[in-house]
C-alpha cells in the first residue's frame, strides 16, 4: 500500500516527489487514522464507512460505543489483521479525549497514539 504521508500537522505534503509518500505498515496506520477520524456520511460513495461522531461526543457515557466503533472502522481498514490494544483517556473537565490503538498489518505492528477534542475555549472546535 502507497499513500501521501501527513505531515505533523496531519496536513499533506507537497514538493518533494516520491518522498512524500508512505507504504508498508506505517501507511496502513496512517489510513486506519484517517478512518477513525472521518465522519460518517461524509463518504457519497460509502455513507456509513466512518464513526457518527456527531453523536458520540454530544451524549453523556459513550465511551464503550466510541470504542466499538473504532474496532469496527479499524478492522475493515485494508491492511489491518488485529488489533492488539485499544484504550481511551477521556477529560471531562477539558472535554479531550486520547485514543492509543495498537495494531497488526500485513507489514508490522503499529501504534496510533491521537486526541479527540471537545469545544476549546475560544469557541473553535477541533
Amino acid at each position: 500500500m502507497i499513500v501521501s504521508a501527513l505531515d505533523k500537522n496531519d496536513d499533506w505534503g507537497f514538493g518533494r516527489g516520491k518522498a512524500n509518500y508512505i507504504t508498508g505498515g506505517a501507511a496502513i496506520a496512517q489510513k486506519a487514522k484517517c478512518r477513525i477520524r472521518s465522519f460518517k456520511n461524509d463518504n457519497s460513495l460509502n455513507m456509513d464507512d466512518n464513526i457518527d461522531w456527531l453523536y458520540l461526543l454530544s451524549e453523556k457515557n459513550t465511551e464503550r460505543e466510541i470504542l466499538r466503533e473504532i474496532e469496527r472502522v479499524t478492522l475493515a481498514t485494508d491492511g489491518v489483521m488485529r488489533i492488539t490494544a485499544l484504550a481511551m483517556e477521556v477529560n471531562k473537565s477539558t472535554r479531550s479525549q486520547k485514543i492509543e490503538l495498537s495494531i497488526e498489518t500485513v507489514y508490522d505492528e503499529q501504534t496510533i497514539t491521537f486526541p479527540v477534542n471537545g469545544a476549546l475555549n475560544n469557541g473553535t472546535t477541533v
